[in-house]
């Protein structure tokens, strides 16, 4: 990694910091898991706009804007479509609901305050289409409907990715940039969530869930044809995005994204090895 770009991961940890800084309420917290940040989507996102020459702040504080519509769209996924019927059961699913629509506001609260009206407008725009797809997975699976595969991405990664691809699409210099960088976000995405499910269902022993459920649901399929189909996948994807960042120019930005590909690698690695000695 470039001495010149390293501090990126420092602005980036400090961008996190941010956005859980801004959604931190006690009473909240105390009833509601915050879910998890995903890093490597907003540090890629602030290397794309870095490299369009956007100055630091304003790349900071739309980064901090996604990052917050973020964990309000994923802190809504949290909510269970059965409760028990204990009290205590509805104040969670009420208080998770509220939290998701809290930590959303909180990014028009910004973007407002800034001037970037703009954003605000991509942001909101897909919201809409991110929510339109999780309803419609949502009633696939309900249905037991069977997707392909690319339909099941096609939507997965609308979910996963919809946000920050938006802010690429809209800011981008050109055709080919936009490409890149969108498809970049959508293929590393799918690597996070098949390794993930991965890892889940190894260690984890739990129901199959996304991509092995739909896997699960075509005729025949066994568990272990869909445990090895999650494997096969996370290896043909982490490689895909490999080859991708191998083509990118500049080298400054093409060695920084490497270390980030490469984590997924790591991951695929240790994954395997403890596999093999189980």
């Amino acid at each position: 990694m470039s001495k010149e770009l390293s501090p990126n991961v420092e602005e980036v940890r400090s961008i996190i910091e941010q956005i859980y800084k801004r959604i931190t309420h006690s009473y909240v917290e105390h009833y509601v898991d915050v879910p998890s940040m995903a890093e490597n989507r907003l540090e890629l996102l602030y290397l794309f706009l870095l490299e369009q020459d956007m100055p630091k702040e304003k790349a900071s504080v739309l980064c901090t804007a996604t990052g917050l519509v973020q964990l309000g769209l994923d802190t809504h996924e949290l909510v269970k479509n059965e409760y028990d019927s204990s009290q205590s059961a509805e104040r969670n699913r009420q208080l998770t609901v509220l939290a998701g629509d809290y930590y959303s506001s909180r990014y028009y609260h910004l973007l407002a305050s800034a001037g970037e009206i703009q954003a605000i407008q991509v942001l909101s725009a897909a919201i809409q289409r991110v929510n339109e797809a999780k309803m419609r997975l949502y009633v696939a699976g309900r249905d037991s409907k069977i997707l392909s595969d690319e339909e099941y991405w096609e939507l997965r990664n609308t979910i996963d990715t919809g946000l920050y691809v938006a802010v690429v699409e809209e800011y981008a210099d050109s055709t080919d940039r936009c490409r890149f960088w969108s498809d970049l976000m959508k293929e590393t995405a799918k690597v996070e969530s098949v390794i993930e499910e991965w890892e889940q269902l190894k260690w984890q022993e739990q129901v199959p869930f996304g991509f092995a459920r739909f896997l699960l649901q075509k005729p025949g399929a066994t568990l272990a044809q869909v445990l090895s189909g999650v494997e096969g996948k996370a290896i043909e994807l982490i490689g895909l995005c490999e080859q991708m960042v191998r083509t990118l120019h500049p080298a400054e930005t093409r060695n920084m994204l490497a270390s980030i590909t490469a984590r997924y690698s790591h991951r695929i690695s240790r994954l395997k090895k403890v596999i093999e000695e189980m």
